[in-house]
């Protein structure tokens, strides 16, 4: 007869490890964004976003089956996390005292000023530029490129900072100084950095305040 410790080691399960299912795709995503910024976004397999997460290769088929579906999910998230952003800003602009500045908070979420944001336009970038051609990427382009005229229109029109008669106009003045800052500041951050940037956005707001 087994002794009792013999029979516990006998008759011992492993217990399967538990996957959190969001945190496992979010930290894809973000291997995703790393190679994208260190070698653009050509480099993008799931062999490397998988070494470059520290996961085997079967672990990243598992939630995309294949490279496209991965750019395409990585696409949509960089999307998804710049829309939730600005929209905890919009949800402080109507009726505020101090639209000014949140409509510069709002404008600056499209720039490379922190490093959280300064990967997001880099990847933002290179979607838009590779969206010309992928057919993978140019629908994930096309809301990208679009997304800060919409966010300019929402800003003139909601801080009310010109007439109705000149909202197209103003709309997209807005929208090509944000996305030139945004590529100036992400190929040149030396020549154009986060303080600069921003002092940019505020000059051209409290002048069109004043319109």
């Amino acid at each position: 007869m087994l002794n009792k410790k013999v029979a516990r080691t006998c008759y011992k399960r492993t217990v399967p490890k538990v996957v959190d299912t969001g945190e496992r795709r979010q930290r894809i995503f973000e291997a995703v964004f790393d190679v994208v910024v260190e070698a653009g976004i050509g480099q993008v397999t799931l062999r490397a976003v998988a070494d470059a997460a520290g996961l085997a290769i079967g672990s990243v088929r598992h939630y995309f089956s294949s490279r496209d579906e991965l750019i395409g999910a990585a696409s949509e998230e960089v999307i998804e996390r710049i829309t939730a952003r600005i929209a905890e800003h919009r949800d402080r602009l109507d009726g505020s005292k101090d639209r000014l500045a949140i409509a510069e908070d709002m404008l600056c979420e499209l720039l490379p000023l922190t490093e959280l944001t300064s990967r997001e336009v880099l990847v933002w970038l290179e979607i838009v530029t590779s969206g010309r051609t992928d057919p993978v990427l140019s629908a994930s382009a096309d809301r990208l490129f679009t997304g800060s005229r919409t966010l300019a229109g929402l800003i003139v029109m909601h801080a009310e900072l010109v007439p109705k008669s000149e909202s197209v106009l103003e709309t997209e003045r807005l929208a090509a100084m944000i996305d030139g800052l945004a590529l100036r500041a992400s190929l040149h951050p030396d020549q154009l950095p986060p303080a600069l940037a921003r002092s940019v956005v505020r000059r051209h707001l409290r002048q069109l305040s004043k319109a």
